[in-house]
């Protein structure tokens, strides 16, 4: 319990003399909440902070994990990612303050933003498509991929990632644009390895695979797709497009006049 009260403290300095002492009896260089704050608000405020960004008490203090928490500097600003919070508290004030307090009509009790609106467990809060794609442009498919899997073991059933049909979708359609229709290809079977009953899925990946070239694939994921949902029309034009377009089998090559 000492431990996670020590953790609450990310964005003030509790003095030099008491930093042994949790929780405090006082508290100073408040830069952004109210200086007569009650130490238990902080308290609570700050542990709304910890979950939302899914952190530690050295995320934003100078300590390392596991030592006493008499060794942390709590009063140091050293680490830049202090100040990163604290910009982040003006920008969520400015937010409901400045923005949403100026609307004609609010919902009742009123939607506010805070930590967790963005952040959802992660310390820095990327869509999943764009974590991918840095994985991949860092070393390839197969870092993109594996990316993907260790993020899905291990956030999965949460609220940090959307691992619907959409984001590897959405990976694919920008290594399409990059002309990369192989790689891209990789990330639309990925999609229906994991989203096997979703028609959307199948479809995405036809149209990638038509793109690379392989139209016989893409026939066979249309095909499925409409098992799945047979009474898609737009699919089914695909399905009668590309099956018009792909080349005849050799034995019926050889029987025309």
């Amino acid at each position: 319990m000492r431990r996670l009260l020590a953790c609450l403290f990310a964005l003030v300095t509790i003095p030099a003399a008491a930093s042994a002492q949790f929780p405090p009896d006082s508290l100073k260089n408040l830069k952004v909440l109210p200086k007569n704050i009650p130490v238990r608000t902080l308290l609570d405020t700050m542990r709304t902070f910890a979950g939302a960004l899914g952190v530690r008490c050295n995320f934003c203090h100078v300590g390392n994990e596991g030592e006493p928490l008499s060794k942390f500097d709590f009063a140091s600003d050293k680490k830049p990612e202090k100040d990163i919070a604290r910009t982040m508290m003006r920008m969520v004030l400015a937010i409901n303050n400045d923005h949403l307090s100026k609307l004609k009509t609010r919902n009742d009790p009123p939607v506010v933003v805070g930590c967790a609106t963005c952040h959802r467990g992660i310390a820095v809060p990327r869509p999943l498509q764009q974590v991918v794609l840095m994985a991949y442009d860092s070393g390839g498919a197969d870092a993109g991929i594996a990316e993907y899997r260790a993020l899905r073991q291990k956030y999965y059933g949460r609220a940090s990632y959307d691992f619907g049909e959409g984001p590897l979708t959405e990976v694919g359609a920008a290594l399409r644009a990059r002309q990369k229709f192989a790689d891209a290809v990789k990330f639309y079977l990925l999609n229906t390895e994991f989203a096997p009953n979703s028609p959307f899925a199948f479809r995405a990946a036809a149209e990638g695979q038509a793109a690379a070239g392989d139209t016989a694939a893409a026939i066979a994921s249309l095909q499925h797709a409409m098992t799945l949902n047979p009474n898609d029309q737009q699919m089914k034009r695909m399905l009668d497009m590309l099956t018009h377009q792909a080349p005849a089998p050799a034995d019926t090559l050889r029987r025309r006049p």
